[in-house]
């Protein structure tokens, strides 16, 4: 038995290794793609199979610009090797590149081999980039998006419970050209979570899916403020901090909130939500919240308050700067409005004119203008003392002209009486001369 054995073992040995070496040599060609697109490359290769020495041919004809190719070498060794031997062709023009193998490989054991082969590539027209970059579908797994799904509706929302650690989003682009980004398992937090689904067609251009995931706050402390309800914001990401403030966190109602922090004014600001998922910055102060208006400029960081000392003259407003609600009050005929706030770099509290046109704050004196308004009744009072006194000198001056007249017309008779009596008196003495001359000649 032992020795059959032994000798069956030996016949099958002898067989595989005869298999082995006698193996013949082989070569394939094969191509990338049988179609493409004018301008567009594809690849031709040549395989060989237990060759030790080869001498092959790719030769390329037809609509391209060629890429005929020899490859010819053997193994380092002298033992049978695969090797594959690639040349890359682009087309030119619409039509059919041809690809034809010719040559020999040679095998370890001296055999010589001669290898054949062809393959033929269409070239097409190029076709025109998709413009489509739109969804097909999408769904967060278990939940129920709203609304419903359409393609052409971009913002979508979905509310899960706070237990909810971990969300899969589902899409499928509308276009297999197109390429889709942010999709699949997404971490989330107690708050609201936004996700971008962002689709870009074949031409580059990009149309973005928003999803908004709430995940619902099982202890949520409720606030009204100015009769308006509204839930404080636990979750840090969700608020957005302002310029001059530091990140910080604080305690209400037991929980540990977020918020954030002006060293130089003190003042704390939290984050509260609105029935309608709106989240605004309040300024906090042991309870009582105030709707917190910053305007910023190139220069100034202000945050408006309510205005205490009103000057003279001033009409209250309610106005929007940047968007939000602010008090202010202006002058009848005015363009420019007067409001009062605090500077949060410098940390102190200054009147400004507000110019809507230009969006503008500038430091407004009040100490100058009530100086000025000062100034213009002492002048008021002194153009009516003026006025008084321009009267009563032009009463005065009517009276003495009066009596001028009046006067120079009594010396106008005075003058006619006076001439009067003077020729009577010429008469008299020209009687008296010759009265005595007439009693001589007598």
């Amino acid at each position: 038995m032992k020795k059959i054995r032994v000798l069956l073992i030996s016949f099958f040995a002898f067989f595989a290794f005869s298999s082995v070496t006698l193996a013949a040599g082989s070569a394939s060609l094969s191509v990338s793609s049988t179609k493409i697109e004018n301008g567009a490359s594809v690849k031709a290769s040549v395989t060989v199979k237990n060759a030790a020495a080869w001498n092959v041919k790719i030769s390329s004809s037809g609509n391209t610009n060629g890429c005929t190719q020899i490859f010819a070498d053997a193994s380092s060794d002298g033992n049978n090797v695969t090797k594959t031997f690639t040349v890359t062709c682009k087309a030119t023009s619409v039509g059919v590149i041809n690809f034809v193998l010719s040559g020999d490989i040679t095998s370890s054991d001296g055999v010589n081999t001669k290898v054949s082969g062809s393959k033929a590539v269409t070239v097409t027209a190029p076709r025109a980039k998709s413009k489509n970059n739109k969804l097909k579908s999408l769904s967060v797994e278990g939940f129920t998006i709203s609304p419903e799904f359409n393609k052409d509706v971009n913002e979508y929302s979905v509310t899960v419970p706070s237990t909810t650690q971990t969300i899969k989003i589902n899409a499928t682009k509308e276009d297999s050209y197109s390429k889709i980004e942010g999709i699949g398992e997404k971490n989330v937090e107690e708050g609201t979570n936004v996700f971008e689904i962002i689709v870009t067609s074949e031409t580059g251009v990009s149309n973005v899916y928003k999803l908004t995931v709430d995940v619902l706050d099982q202890n949520p402390i409720e606030v009204v403020v100015n009769g308006e309800k509204y839930t404080v914001v636990k979750v840090a990401k969700n608020l957005e901090k302002p310029e001059l403030f530091e990140e910080t966190t604080i305690n209400i109602n037991e929980f540990e909130i977020p918020a954030f922090i002006n060293t130089v004014t003190n003042y704390t600001l939290v984050g509260l939500k609105n029935e309608n998922g709106d989240i605004s910055l309040f300024i906090y102060d042991n309870g009582n919240y105030t709707k917190y208006n910053e305007f910023v400029s190139a220069r100034l960081n202000i945050i408006f308050l309510d205005m205490k000392d009103v000057p003279k003259n001033y009409i209250k407003e309610t106005i929007k700067i940047n968007d939000q609600e602010v008090v202010a009050y202006k002058i009848e005929d005015s363009s420019n409005y007067l409001v009062y706030g605090i500077n949060l770099e410098t940390g102190k509290k200054n009147y400004y004119s507000y110019d809507p046109n230009e969006n503008t704050l500038q430091i407004f004196e009040l100490k100058n203008y009530e100086d000025k308004e000062k100034d213009m009744n002492n002048n008021k009072y002194l153009v009516y003392i003026l006025s008084v006194c321009i009267l009563f000198l032009i009463i005065i001056l009517v009276l003495v002209n009066a009596k001028s007249r009046k006067l120079k017309k009594l010396l106008k008779l005075k003058s006619v009486e006076l001439e009067t009596k003077e020729k009577e008196i010429s008469l008299e003495k020209e009687k008296r001369e010759t009265k005595p001359k007439n009693k001589k000649k007598k």
